[in-house]
């Protein structure tokens, strides 16, 4: 299973015309031994508001469906070698820019990243910045474990969080 991740700058760019530094194929090879990248679980999730009705004439117990309050991608994965030299095409320092990096733009408003995921094609998201129907993906963040001095070779765990903007709100 792979699955891509991948970031847009300019109108017209998509996950075809990308270059390296803005695309990451995860699970693209199986060898741990070099410097590679790798999800070993994703979830894809939608949290839908519940409230408790408060109106005079009803009973406080009952509950409202309130509608989505949002879509939200957990990627949990590692990087191969992580002691791998710092370079531009380095999977952490790509990740690190991304999340250091603005997460929109002028181009895409409602998020500057796409995703593609090779066995679950129902959710693959690609951004649109421009007509009626704009969406992206907004990098919320990432949690980096690299403290796992056991494995060898060496490797980085990490979670990745990016959450769903369709410019209405939700």
């Amino acid at each position: 299973m792979t699955l891509t991740l991948y970031r847009v700058n300019t109108a017209g760019q998509n996950i075809n015309n990308l270059d390296p530094n803005n695309l990451i194929a995860f699970n693209a090879t199986t060898d741990v031994n070099t410097h590679n990248a790798f999800i070993t679980e994703y979830r894809a999730a939608s949290t839908i508001g519940i409230g408790n009705n408060q109106a005079a004439e009803q009973d406080l117990g009952d509950h409202q469906d309130l509608g989505a309050i949002e879509f939200l991608y957990v990627l949990n994965g590692f990087i191969s070698k992580r002691n791998q030299a710092i370079a531009d095409d380095n999977f952490i320092t790509i990740m690190k820019k991304w999340d250091e990096e603005n997460k929109t733009n002028t181009n895409f408003f409602h998020g500057r990243f796409g995703i593609q995921i090779e066995d679950f094609p129902n959710y693959d998201l690609a951004p649109i910045g421009t007509g009626d129907t704009q969406i992206g993906l907004i990098w919320k963040g990432i949690d980096w474990n690299p403290l796992d001095y056991q494995k060898n070779p060496l490797r980085a765990d990490f979670q990745i969080q990016l959450i769903v903007d369709k410019g209405d709100g939700t």
